[in-house]
C-alpha cells in the first residue's frame, strides 16, 4: 500500500528513515536481549512518562495500547498510539482529515518499507526499563511534532 503523498513528503522532509533507524539502533534487540526487556508495564509509570514529556495519555483497554489525546489543527486530527509488549515499543502515528477519513494509521516501522523497499526493515525500539521508555518517547515525540509541522506545511501548499 502506497503512502499518501503528503505523508510521504513530510516523512522525507524530517529525514524520517535516518532518524527512526538511529532510534532503533540506539534501543536495539542486541542492546536489550529478551531476558533484560521490560516485560511488566505499570500504567501509572507510563502515564507519568507521558506527563513529564508534556502529553496527556489514555489507555485503550480493549485494544491494549496507550494513546495521546488527538490534536486538531488546520482541518486535520493528529494522534499517536503506543503499544508496549515484551519490551518492544510499537509507535503509530494517526492522521485524519476533516471528514474523519484516515490518511495515516501505520506503525512507524512500516514507513521505511514503504519509502525504500518492502524488504527494508527498521525494528521497533526495545526497552529494558522506564528510563529507556522515557528516552524513546522523547525522541519519538520530537519526530512526531516535526512530522505534524511538515505535513501541515505540505498540505497547505497542495
Amino acid at each position: 500500500m502506497k503512502l499518501d503523498s503528503r505523508v510521504e513528503g513530510a516523512l522525507q522532509a524530517i529525514n524520517f528513515v535516518e532518524r527512526y533507524k538511529e532510534l532503533s539502533d540506539k534501543f536495539s534487540l542486541d542492546r536489550t536481549p529478551e531476558e533484560k526487556r521490560l516485560n511488566i508495564i505499570t500504567g501509572e509509570l507510563v502515564f507519568d512518562v507521558f506527563e513529564d514529556l508534556g502529553y496527556i495519555a489514555k489507555f485503550d483497554g480493549r485494544e491494549k495500547f496507550f494513546y495521546i489525546e488527538p490534536v486538531k489543527e488546520d482541518g486535520y486530527t493528529f494522534g499517536f498510539h503506543i503499544s508496549i509488549f515484551k519490551g518492544l515499543v510499537e509507535l503509530i502515528w494517526v492522521v485524519r482529515d476533516s471528514q474523519n477519513k484516515v490518511i495515516l494509521g501505520t506503525p512507524l516501522m512500516e514507513f521505511s518499507r514503504r519509502l525504500i523497499s518492502p524488504d527494508y526493515r527498521i525494528m521497533d525500539p526495545v526497552i529494558a526499563n522506564y528510563d529507556d521508555f522515557e528516552n524513546v518517547m522523547r525522541i519519538a515525540f520530537e519526530m512526531y511534532e516535526d512530522f505534524k509541522q511538515a505535513f501541515l506545511k505540505i498540505a497547505a501548499e497542495g
